[in-house]
């Protein structure tokens, strides 16, 4: 596998801002996210059965364009997002709950998480 780096520089860089805004949709509503992530994975498994979806798999097995895709994807989801059926809420969201909630600096995070939500007057 290559070494692939995926640099946004600017703050109004279009692909950059879309991408930033998919994360916070991951990041917030994981419930939704989770879902939806696994009704992709199966549709694609299903299709993969198909003449067609076995052809496409061959073609992008070793794509350099997935490659380079999987990088963007785990950064935007922070690796979050789980293959399993029974998935509800991500591991890795739990996980996080719980090391923050055994942090010293807790309440400086809870007031930043509080303080910047769309709820609360915070950028969506």
């Amino acid at each position: 596998m290559s070494d692939v780096r995926v640099v946004f520089e600017e703050t109004s860089d279009p692909l950059g801002v879309a991408l930033r805004r998919l994360q916070r949709a991951i990041l917030l509503h994981p419930l939704a996210a989770q879902a939806l992530f696994y009704a992709f994975v199966e549709e694609g498994r299903a299709h993969a059965k198909t003449a067609e979806g076995a052809v496409w798999l061959e073609r992008l097995r070793d794509s350099e364009l997935i490659i380079r895709g999987r990088v963007v994807w785990d950064a935007l989801t922070v690796r979050a997002l789980e293959d399993n059926a029974e998935t509800i809420l991500p591991t890795a969201v739990l996980e996080a709950l719980v090391k923050a909630t055994a942090d010293a600096g807790m309440e400086r995070l809870a007031e930043s998480l509080f303080l910047d939500s769309p709820l609360f007057g915070g950028k969506p």
